[in-house]
């Protein structure tokens, strides 16, 4: 029996699939398109997006990689330290000009709330980076 996950999110983008997976694991590209955080930086496995006071804000933990198609990592947010890690999972493939992107996100705590529309803004503002090249920032910190 396969688990479900507790939120879904798919989109599609017109860029090459290197572009969007260099986009998701290149933490000087969060930047661009992350609506929470001025930016990010990588320690090892660990994508540990900053406040703007520089502070940890969210540490994104890669525990799988397939190269250019999976991501999968832990979610801990800094911002809320009583809320236990979840987990999850970014889809890539392939669709001629375009990739489906899907995001799976696993384990989010029972009441906890903002998720979707953090995703949501993060991925509306992915895809508006990828496909224009202006920095779009939906929602959050500038």
């Amino acid at each position: 029996m396969t688990e479900k996950p507790d939120y879904v999110l798919r989109t599609f983008i017109r860029c090459s699939q290197d572009a969007l997976w260099d986009a998701l694991t290149d933490a000087e590209a969060a930047a661009s398109y992350h609506p929470f955080t001025p930016g990010a930086v990588r320690d090892g496995d660990a994508l540990i997006y900053k406040r703007p006071d520089g502070s940890d804000m969210l540490v994104c933990r890669e525990t799988a990689l397939t190269p250019k198609t999976r991501i999968e990592a832990e979610f801990a947010p800094k911002w809320a330290p009583d809320v236990p890690v979840s987990r999850f999972i970014w889809l890539i493939a392939p669709e001629g000009a375009f990739c489906a992107l899907t995001l799976e996100h696993y384990d989010i705590p029972a009441g906890a709330v903002g998720y979707a529309d953090g995703w949501e803004r993060l991925v509306a503002g992915l895809k508006t980076w990828l496909e224009t090249g202006t920095p779009a920032k939906i929602g959050g910190a500038a």
